[in-house]
């Protein structure tokens, strides 16, 4: 027996060794990769803790430490995923080895903490009570950051204007406080992105195969009943959103969201903010950015990423585009912050970009630059454009002539690619991907138009946001239009951005339900966000319109009132006008 207890003993250690060699490895490996400096430290261990908040809920975390420093800068992140807490416990292993404490903690709700999961309600006051418990904690050196990206960022932006002294500095990442941006554009809720993330978490844990429920909750009339159908329970804060279709709601009035959307203006610590092109919450970002009062200490990067701060799509890039999160970057950010190490890469004030096409990052001391004069191409030829061969985009204003169309929301058009995304990064085996993806044969179907420019002459940058104003006419009392930016290049028809505009809500400026009267014209202003895109000598810029983008937004019913409301839908005809003014495509070119 004693014999037993002695090979049980050995192979326990021999276990032991094993894990910690494969995870020093690991950590080598890791480091290569995302081109780090060696290490400066060992790994010291890690003990759990609990942390109880104002109200007396007790929420866990894990305390990573490196070996031989007493007391250390510490990093925060406060986390929801299960999936994302074996990736957030490696990163959090990889900060020690630089010399950081890092604590990891499960939010209200998830996972080993306490209390019940209610999104974005509780996370101020409990980011704010972990904060006042960390700063007394010994092995901190009085010095704080925080990082993570998406929710990981929500719960640092939620509390940024209150933050302790020890805190100096936060690195947000692909989340924005404006939130009415990545919910809704104008009158149609981004599905892939809210009810994505419904579907997935309803209630404590995440429900990784609900890819099915997602794409029926977002097909689902009246869309008010989709929750109790496909997200095992009602949700309040979904069926408020729901709601949300019009700027001036009241949701977005409420206290809880006016105070979150003020917070850039009132911030004291810089910030290394980390945005993506294709992702879903980039508008929402760079609206956060510009307003942020300490944007002067701040830098700004964004790649050519989606969600997951990864590359993905049909363009081939020339240039390193890093990894999960920009290590360097982050590392360089944090040495200077939290150890007074100077910036090497980085340059305060400024905005760092990649985009498609680009040879290497640019650096603008505005980006976008709102003095860039914008070229204008007049749509052409309306009945060609019910053919792939297009109508055209001319510089000057073309003879007046219109096309129709028939929606039928029952048959929408698919989305391919595009930002407005988030259902990939949970929901694999749908096979939707953001990013530049290739329209492939998307212009044959009879509801979509198409209007191509002619061939670049000289290589030309898109450099900030486009706008498509159309001029049209349904017979509907409400609908929507849809337009498509993309680069012919390559053999590829690439989609650079997507755009939608309601009948009900055709501008920017409206922010309540407009009445349209059907078969009357009327102007909608469809807004691209902005993007770099470096085109290649012999490209062709090229619009797509139509009238749906499933599941990127919810497909219209072709009815006026309450979309949420809406148990039916009704086919329409839409008709386009172009000619003398009407119906053009403003772009941000640089030679």
């Amino acid at each position: 027996m004693r014999r037993a207890f002695r090979w049980l003993a050995v192979l326990g250690v021999v276990a032991t060794v094993l894990a910690i060699g494969l995870a020093v490895v690991r950590e080598e490996l890791f480091r290569r990769q995302a081109q780090l400096p060696p290490f400066t430290h060992e790994f010291g261990g890690s003990e759990d803790v609990s942390v109880a908040m104002r109200d007396g809920v007790k929420l866990h975390a894990e305390v990573f430490r490196p070996a031989g420093v007493e007391r250390a800068p510490t990093i925060l992140v406060r986390n929801p995923y299960i999936p994302l807490r074996t990736l957030e416990r490696f990163q959090c292993r990889v900060m020690t080895r630089y010399g950081y404490a890092c604590v990891l903690q499960d939010v209200r709700g998830q996972m080993d903490s306490e209390g019940e999961w209610q999104p974005i309600i509780n996370e101020r006051d409990d980011g704010l009570d972990t904060l006042a418990w960390l700063v007394k904690q010994p092995f901190v050196d009085g010095n704080i950051a925080m990082r993570g990206p998406s929710y990981l960022t929500c719960v640092q932006l939620v509390m940024a204007d209150a933050l302790p002294p020890e805190v100096k500095t936060l690195v947000p990442s692909v989340f924005g406080v404006d939130f009415r941006l990545a919910a809704y554009e104008r009158g149609l809720l981004r599905h892939d992105l809210l009810t994505a993330w419904a579907t997935l978490m309803p209630e404590r844990g995440m429900r990784l195969t609900a890819g099915s429920d997602f794409l029926a909750a977002a097909a689902h009339r009246p869309a008010m009943e989709a929750d109790e159908r496909y997200m095992t329970k009602k949700l309040p804060w979904y069926r408020e959103l729901l709601t949300a279709e019009a700027p001036s709601a009241a949701y977005w009035q409420s206290a809880q969201q006016t105070t979150f959307r003020t917070i850039p203006e009132k911030v004291k610590v810089p910030m290394l903010f980390i945005g993506a092109f294709f992702d879903p919450f980039f508008s929402a970002q760079l609206d956060a950015w510009t307003r942020l009062a300490t944007k002067s200490r701040s830098v700004l990067v964004v790649g050519p990423w989606n969600h997951l701060n990864m590359t993905s799509g049909d363009v081939t890039y020339e240039v390193e585009t890093g990894r999960f999160d920009p290590w360097p970057l982050m590392l360089e950010w944090f040495d200077h912050h939290l150890k007074g190490k100077p910036l090497s890469t980085l340059k305060p004030g400024t905005v760092r970009t990649l985009g498609p096409g680009d040879h290497a990052w640019r650096t603008h001391d505005v980006w976008p630059d709102p003095a860039l004069e914008r070229t204008v191409l007049h749509l052409a030829d309306a009945p060609a454009a019910q053919s792939c061969d297009g109508g055209m985009l001319l510089p000057d204003a073309p003879v007046t002539s219109s096309t129709s169309y028939v929606f039928d929301p029952a048959n929408p058009v698919p989305a391919r690619g595009g930002a407005a995304m988030l259902s990939f990064a949970f929901f694999r085996g749908l096979g939707i991907t953001p990013g530049p993806v290739d329209q492939g044969d998307s212009c044959a179907r009879p509801d979509v138009l198409t209007f191509r420019g002619p061939p670049l002459e000289q290589e030309t940058r898109l450099s900030g946001p486009a706008r498509l104003g159309l001029t049209v006419s349904s017979t509907a009392p409400d609908t929507a239009f849809v337009g498509r930016l993309i680069a012919e290049q390559d053999g590829q028809a690439l989609l650079v951005r997507e755009a939608a505009a309601t009948l009900a809500f055709p501008t920017a400026a409206v922010l309540e339900r407009a009445t349209y009267t059907p078969g009357t014209t009327i102007d909608l202003s469809l807004d691209f966000w902005p993007i770099e895109w470096t085109l290649p000598k012999g490209a062709r810029l090229r619009v797509d319109i139509t009238s749906s983008s499933f599941p990127v937004v919810h497909t219209h019913s072709n009815r006026a009132g309450p979309w949420a409301l809406q148990t039916g839908a009704d086919v329409a005809t839409q008709t386009l006008h172009v000619g003398e003014g009407a119906s053009v495509l403003e772009l941000p070119l640089v030679p």
